[in-house]
């Protein structure tokens, strides 16, 4: 994107984008699957919507996250990247990590049986040993698992942004777009990571592995790449009916041909197989429909053409730092009472959100404190400053 104008509409997704997880996050108590704090009785919709949301959900954070990268790239060098990236990432993450991850271990811990002790003892314990598997090299992340993955992303995506801003990357970025000129053709942006996400993300490994990783690194670098021609962005802006036919389309042909059964099995055991490829092929065309009809939707919206409130922008961090265990502290009570999972749900989130927006927006405004958990010092959506 050669022009300088003021793309307030990433801002606004961001946010979204943040809530959206906040929201994941208050129905995984109701899911079928593994979660830190379960209720007794499971809801299979709500498993449905947890495996509809889940991945797309998550790799259109990291498609916003790269094209924040590329706004970051219009102002910084390569090393004045990679410093702000750690500012902004690794120092909210080891404080967060230390000041927040001993108290979801403890709530897990009592909560699933394993632990009668204290929280001193339970905190001793989870300090004792912190080695986990890579790429996240930490256990018991939490929720901070994303912050892990985009602090390696930006590393590992800085050599191929400036590359791409180089003579031989514009060509590329060049040739691409103008293939990209017809209706639905930027939906074909989903075949090159075909290959790669057949070839990896089946691969065998713990959550949150290498598979996983390359997928959605795959979606930072195109985050990256939708942002650095604007023939790319009118493409996309184009193409939301095509990308809301993809997404859903590939969904429903998923469910209806037994994904929702085929995936509780493999997680259990990934495994490369005939339904493994079928079933990795929707889960990619259904990503990518869904990332290009939310992003159109927020270039077409005139609502997200302005510019977000600062206070607002500056408590995105801390909220999605904070959101997580407030609502483990919340549904670790819950989920006992003895009433619907309705019931439970409308007490859980709006309890849940009221207490996490207060407290993102107080600490977004303490000096130091706002600093040290990813708060900008002054709010430059205009630049990606």
């Amino acid at each position: 994107m050669e022009n300088e104008e003021r793309l307030w509409f990433l801002d606004w997704l961001r946010v979204l984008a943040v809530v959206g997880v906040f929201l994941f996050h208050t129905l995984r108590p109701f899911d079928d699957g593994d979660w830190h704090v379960k209720n007794a009785e499971v809801s299979e919709p709500i498993s449905i919507m947890i495996a509809f949301f889940g991945l797309w959900g998550l790799a259109f954070f990291f498609l916003i996250s790269g094209a924040s990268a590329w706004l970051a790239l219009r102002w910084r060098t390569g090393r004045e990247f990679v410093r702000e990236r750690l500012l902004r990432l690794l120092v909210p993450f080891v404080i967060a990590y230390v000041l927040l991850s001993p108290p979801q271990y403890y709530l897990e811990e009592h909560h699933k049986g394993r632990s009668d002790g204290s929280f001193l003892e339970d905190a001793r314990a989870f300090f004792s040993d912190l080695s986990g598997d890579a790429p996240l090299w930490l256990r018991d992340t939490y929720h901070l698992w994303f912050l892990v993955y985009l602090l390696q992303f930006a590393l590992l995506g800085l050599p191929i942004f400036l590359w791409l801003r180089g003579p031989a990357g514009r060509r590329l970025v060049d040739w691409i777009a103008a293939r990209c000129v017809r209706r639905g053709s930027i939906l074909l942006l989903a075949v090159p990571l075909l290959p790669v996400h057949l070839l990896l993300y089946g691969a065998p490994g713990p959550e949150h592995g290498w598979g996983e990783l390359v997928f959605f690194f795959d979606f930072f670098v195109v985050g990256f790449l939708v942002l650095s021609d604007n023939r790319l962005i009118a493409a996309v802006r184009r193409d939301a009916v095509p990308g809301l036919a993809l997404g859903p389309g590939a969904f429903v042909l998923g469910v209806a041909t037994g994904i929702i059964d085929f995936l509780e099995v493999w997680w259990e055991d990934p495994s490369y197989s005939w339904p493994y490829v079928y079933y990795s092929t929707l889960i990619t065309l259904a990503v990518w429909g869904w990332l290009v009809a939310v992003l159109a939707l927020g270039l077409r919206l005139p609502a997200f053409q302005r510019p977000m409130p600062a206070p607002i922008a500056r408590a995105a961090m801390p909220f999605f730092l904070i959101h997580q265990p407030v609502i483990l502290l919340i549904a670790y009570y819950v989920v006992d009472w003895n009433a619907s999972i309705l019931t439970k749900y409308a007490v859980l989130m709006p309890t849940a959100l009221v207490s996490t927006t207060a407290l993102a927006f107080f600490l977004s405004a303490l000096p130091g404190i706002s600093t040290v958990l990813g708060v900008k010092g002054k709010y430059f959506v205009a630049s990606g400053k």
